[in-house]
């Protein structure tokens, strides 16, 4: 199965490295956004382990780390449509 990002997540994923090499170098930023970027992969074994939001059908949750990645399936590709920190106000942003 496919996984393509929207803009605005890959968006997400590039502040999410800039912010994380600011705050603690470029050691933990590989580290964070490579376990942020497997644990996206690792939606393509089970896509539909996360339920369904009840006030946005069709997209799923995953937390990884101290982000939310949001996503949605279709046939035959994971669309990731967010990646946020889950302090944020999520629901203003999806």
């Amino acid at each position: 199965m496919r996984i393509i990002f929207r803009t605005a997540a890959s968006a997400d994923m590039r502040r999410i490295g800039r912010e994380t090499r600011s705050a603690w170098g470029d050691t933990q930023a590989v580290y964070y956004v490579g376990k942020l970027r497997t644990d996206i992969k690792s939606l393509r074994e089970f896509p539909l382990r996360f339920p369904e939001l009840e006030t946005r059908l069709g997209l799923r949750r995953m937390n990884s780390g101290r982000h939310a990645v949001f996503y949605a399936v279709a046939e035959d590709q994971i669309e990731i449509v967010r990646v946020l920190h889950v302090a944020s106000d999520l629901s203003q942003l999806i």
